[in-house]
């Protein structure tokens, strides 16, 4: 066997490239005459004007970007002919820092390996030597990785854990590479237009969920993604985390109806999305819902509209996003909704809009905290059968946190009274306007002497 899972993001990146390259669905299953025939396909690829630019960020001064070499396709095979030779099967143990299985011939540069550092920056290596221990196998590997790169201003990097995601987006920039060679047309990496790294991400890891029916939920990838570039001047690198209880909440909002809601509450992440022309712009522009998703912030507040006092979706999708990625327990969700319909059930039945206005203003704990003492004392002089809810949950289910996380219990209750209450305020609201227009029209009457 000549390669596996090794958890180097450039050497599994190219291991999966060869993979789909040869039509093989698990790493295990190549073999030297693969990547052979890979090598064979790829040379006159990379040799392309628009791949070359793509390589010259990432293998600076090799045999295709080094403006000074002559030769190039002839000096490329040779380069590729001899990490070939030199491949070995995976052994119990070796000294390679990439695959641990193999041991090092040469030691490699920058010009192979992405980010590690040119030979004359010795301190950037151990012990002072003039380069990276990686083995001919994993070298080999790595010149591949080019081909499942993403275009995203820099350059974007997948890595998971999970063979059917890194499966899946191998293939899907493989295609690409092939409809590159089929209309004769080449233009580097994949590229779907994003410039903005954090969208990208998400885009991909969504499109990878929907088109691929897998039990995604049950998957429990973890997924980095790599944005960079290897200048020999300036080189460039950010890391994206994607927790796996986000990836597992991606998955299950993947139907229809849902998938529709969620879009909604991203499209409340676009600052002023209703300006934001149709077409791709909106690919570049920050959104909060996804930079909140990945920095572990809440989002709950993209789930309510209050202007409207509408919601998106609805109590199940939003427990699963909370029980998923915020991990609250079902006896605090439970609670939260108690006292939510608990409160519709008051506001619609002394049809007290006044009270929800304060709920919905309160800018501040003990604003908020008073609003339910005022409404429990109303409940209680309605002789309401049971209290709002006790000490036990006010300390330890609405407001675990004191004042530090009220605002996600204010944005829960009024979630849970829009959605019960929503049509009903509509008709208050269409009912108050219809009184209006009426003491309006009565006023004008009146001055025409009518």
């Amino acid at each position: 066997m000549i390669y596996h899972y090794t958890g180097n993001m450039f050497a599994d990146n190219g291991i999966w490239a060869i993979c789909q390259w040869a039509g093989k669905k698990d790493p295990k299953e190549l073999e030297i005459v693969d990547i052979k025939e890979c090598v064979s396909d790829i040379v006159p690829i990379y040799l392309t004007e628009s791949w070359g630019k793509t390589l010259f960020s990432v293998f600076p001064n090799n045999a295709v970007t080094n403006p000074s070499v002559k030769n190039k396709e002839q000096r490329l095979k040779e380069f590729f002919e001899g990490l070939i030779s030199q491949t070995e099967p995976l052994k119990d143990a070796g000294n390679c820092i990439s695959c641990g299985k193999r041991d090092v011939k040469d030691l490699r540069t920058k010009s192979e390996i992405p980010l590690i550092g040119s030979g004359s920056l010795i301190n950037f290596f151990p012990f002072g030597q003039p380069g990276g221990d990686y083995c001919p196998a994993c070298t080999l590997a790595v010149q591949f990785s080019p081909l499942v790169f993403y275009a995203c201003g820099k350059l974007l990097l997948i890595h998971s854990n999970s063979d059917k995601v890194m499966r899946y987006w191998a293939g899907k920039a493989i295609k690409d590479v092939r409809r590159q060679i089929s209309v004769n047309n080449y233009s580097g990496c994949f590229d779907e237009g994003y410039k903005n790294p954090v969208n990208a991400l998400f885009h991909i890891i969504e499109d990878i969920i929907i088109q691929y029916d897998e039990n995604w939920v049950e998957e429990n990838p973890s997924i980095n993604m790599y944005h960079f570039t290897n200048y020999n001047q300036g080189p460039d690198l950010d890391i994206y985390r994607v927790p796996t209880p986000v990836f597992r909440f991606l998955a299950c909002v993947k139907e229809p109806k849902q998938f529709t809601e969620w879009k909604k509450i991203v499209r409340r992440g676009y600052f002023n999305w209703d300006k934001i022309k149709e077409g791709d712009e909106y690919k570049n522009r920050g959104n909060s819902v996804y930079i909140n998703l990945l920095k572990g912030r809440s989002i709950v507040k993209y789930f309510i509209d209050n202007k409207n006092r509408q919601v998106y979706g609805d109590w199940e999708l939003l427990e699963f996003y909370l029980t998923e990625v915020r991990n609250m327990g079902g006896k605090r969700l439970d609670t939260l909704k108690r006292v939510g319909d608990s409160l519709s059930e008051y506001i619609k039945g002394t049809e007290n809009i006044k009270r929800l206005n304060q709920l919905e203003m309160a800018s501040n704990f003990a604003s908020f905290r008073n609003q339910l003492r005022f409404i429990e004392k109303d409940r209680i002089k309605i002789s309401a059968q049971d209290p709002l809810f006790t000490l036990e949950e006010f300390m330890e289910d609405l407001f675990p946190e004191g004042n530090l996380g009220w605002r996600e219990t204010q944005d829960l209750l009024l979630f849970r009274i829009y959605e019960n209450l929503h049509n009903w305020l509509v008709e208050q609201d269409a009912l108050k306007s219809e009184l209006i227009s009426s003491d309006e029209e009565e006023m004008i009457l009146s001055k025409e002497g009518l």
